[in-house]
């Protein structure tokens, strides 16, 4: 079900990717590699990559950056020499 790819450079994790789950049982197993496990799941539907599952904690994170990322743009819109 599950295939393992080597992280990009840029990656810090390996990503499993498995076929769209089509029994209960194999959506509970996604469910645990990245609750349980903190492995983010890509999952393909007919070969093509149409979502990831990830942990509550990565997602958080990854919220985090995103905020950071947009105050960062905001930050560099004001004058700060008039302040």
């Amino acid at each position: 079900m599950a295939a393992r790819q080597p992280k990009p450079e840029s990656s810090p994790v390996d990503l499993i990717y498995v076929e769209e789950p089509h029994r209960i049982q194999e959506y509970a197993r996604v469910l645990d590699r990245a609750a349980v496990e903190r492995q983010p799941v890509v999952v393909r539907r007919r070969g093509i990559e149409v979502a990831a599952v990830i942990s509550l904690e990565h997602l958080r994170v990854l919220q985090d950056a995103l905020a950071y990322e947009k105050a960062e743009k905001l930050a560099a819109r004001i004058d700060w020499s008039g302040l």
